[in-house]
């Protein structure tokens, strides 16, 4: 949490040295991040006093984004056509890379949060539901960097969670594409057919743009645009370059630590037989190095896939510590042989 603050406060600080400083720039950038700190906080914090929220919220979550994906398929799929054939959500999900992104999100709380819990058949069933209806959307919506991410979470997964359920999970994905491939869907067959998505061109202008101010970056209000493949754009969609294009050595070092933190304390969990939390953050890591600015600015699915598992981890362990700390007076056990 103290890595967390320290990170924002940065971002304000680099504010200092920005090109486009301006008091309404200054203000929504302290706006995003007392809203960052908040949303961490208050997660932390009910995540330590309620055992039972992290659940009552996965469950929640999947309901909701199983219903809304009922919607979709009731109301987008009549409409597809040879000219506008991805398949998209509704509200920040309208963007087909946006809505896979967070539909990859519900599909692995489904199949490795919500699933090995299920109390009976039924609701087992449901949690399959949902996540067939999540696998069909991403295919669908032909993003391949969520499907990238996706893959890279459930490989996480192989090597961590229970196997047989990791390999159900693969299966069902596997499943999906087949049958995409198999009746010639067009968002399916040319999801590995399309051309460039641009990606590397930006790369390259971040990396030259970096190359400028290498040590602290241009700052967190800067204005900079890269030609992409559908025009200006004001991010390189690579969470280090721009992390680093903003803030420099200091905000790769700040996001280094934050991640590596994450990272320890979410494998201490996944060995003791929760996963869940290093599969969310491989997968928003790596859907991140796709479509992200920083952490701090223009926060979208960010909230959910980056954020929320951070802050669940952080409610995990200082619960899990504080149930393991000896109460005052009692008599630590010495060290076992």
């Amino acid at each position: 949490m103290q890595i967390a603050a320290v990170y924002i406060a940065y971002f304000f600080l680099s504010a200092a040295w920005s090109n486009g400083l301006g008091w309404l720039a200054m203000a929504d950038l302290l706006r995003v991040g007392l809203l960052v700190f908040l949303f961490f906080a208050v997660t932390v914090l009910l995540a330590v006093n309620e055992d039972a929220f992290e659940s009552r919220l996965f469950r929640w979550f999947c309901l909701v984004g199983g219903a809304s994906l009922i919607l979709v398929f009731l109301i987008q799929l009549p409409a597809l056509d040879k000219d506008h054939w991805r398949l998209a959500g509704f509200g920040r999900a309208a963007q087909p890379v946006i809505g896979s992104t967070l539909f990859g999100f519900i599909f692995l709380v489904a199949g490795l949060a919500l699933l090995p819990q299920a109390s009976g058949k039924g609701e087992r069933v449901l949690w399959l539901v949902i996540m067939a209806l999540c696998a069909a959307f991403i295919l669908m919506a032909s993003s391949r960097g969520p499907l990238l991410a996706l893959a890279a979470a459930l490989c996480s997964a192989f090597a961590l969670a229970h196997r047989r359920l990791a390999i159900a999970v693969v299966g069902l994905l596997g499943a999906a594409i087949l049958v995409g491939l198999s009746v010639d869907f067009r968002p399916v067959s040319e999801l590995f057919a399309r051309g460039s998505s641009g990606h590397i061109a930006l790369w390259q202008q971040a990396l030259q743009a970096i190359a400028e101010r290498p040590w602290f970056g241009h700052g967190s209000l800067v204005e900079i645009s890269f030609e992409g493949k559908h025009g200006l754009s004001r991010s390189p969609h690579n969470l280090l370059l721009a992390n680093h294009l903003y803030g420099g050595v200091p905000a790769t070092l700040l996001l280094g630590a934050l991640f590596a933190a994450g990272a320890a304390g979410a494998l201490r969990v996944a060995r003791e037989g929760k996963p869940i939390y290093l599969v969310l953050l491989v997968f928003g890591f790596v859907a991140a190095l796709f479509d992200t600015r920083t952490l701090v600015q223009n926060l979208g699915r960010e909230w959910i896939t980056i954020w929320l598992p951070l802050a669940l981890l952080a409610g995990h362990m200082i619960r899990a510590q504080r149930t393991h700390s000896p109460a005052p007076g009692e008599k630590t056990a010495g060290p076992t042989p």
